[in-house]
């Protein structure tokens, strides 16, 4: 009972994924769901995807291999989640910015880079990037004339990395569990035997 419970925990980081391209036109859930990645989202999500597969994966491999699991995998999964976590968020904080369309009556969340393109001061000089994205709009094209390519590339990428670092770990977490939970059950049982 309690392994099918820690099971269907374990499903919340592809639930989360799939509601993300589902519900992709409602920003203020989808934007908690999956980072705004702008053309590299569908790469991202197949990536982030299979990325959660091979860590079933390995966790699989290793249980098979292993009589027990270590306390220590679960700390040092817990560290990488902490860790993704961490970064994720000051990430959002520095480079996601929400940006409102009151013609349309929505809000939509786009990540910008850490370096602006050489036009875009002179064009806006006295302009945070809230005022530059509200005047250009919330669309990629104008997000990469106003940010340089490689600074937009590695943001996110980077934002990728932590949400699929945190959802993998989160995972493997709960798949150590739902196996050691098993693992237990099958011993309790053979023993009454």
């Amino acid at each position: 009972m309690v392994g099918d419970a820690i099971g269907l925990f374990a499903s919340i980081p592809f639930v989360i994924a799939l509601l993300r391209v589902r519900l992709r036109d409602s920003s203020k859930i989808a934007g908690y769901l999956y980072p705004p990645l702008g053309d590299f989202q569908p790469l991202a999500f197949d990536a982030t995807i299979g990325t959660l597969l091979l860590s079933l994966l390995v966790v699989c491999a290793s249980c098979e291999s292993a009589r027990r699991v270590l306390p220590r995998t679960y700390f040092i999964l817990a560290v990488g989640w902490l860790l993704g976590v961490c970064r994720l968020g000051a990430l959002h904080v520095r480079y996601v910015r929400t940006v409102s369309v009151p013609s349309v009556g929505r809000d939509f969340e786009v990540s910008i880079g850490f370096q602006k393109a050489e036009f875009a001061p002179l064009w806006y000089a006295h302009s945070n990037d809230w005022e530059m994205l509200h005047d250009a709009g919330p669309y990629e094209k104008k997000i990469q004339q106003l940010w340089t390519q490689n600074s937009i590339s590695a943001v996110r990428v980077l934002l990728w990395l932590s949400w699929t670092l945190t959802l993998a770990c989160f995972l493997s977490v709960l798949s150590l569990t739902v196996y050691k939970q098993a693992a237990d059950e099958a011993s309790s049982e053979s023993d009454r035997f």
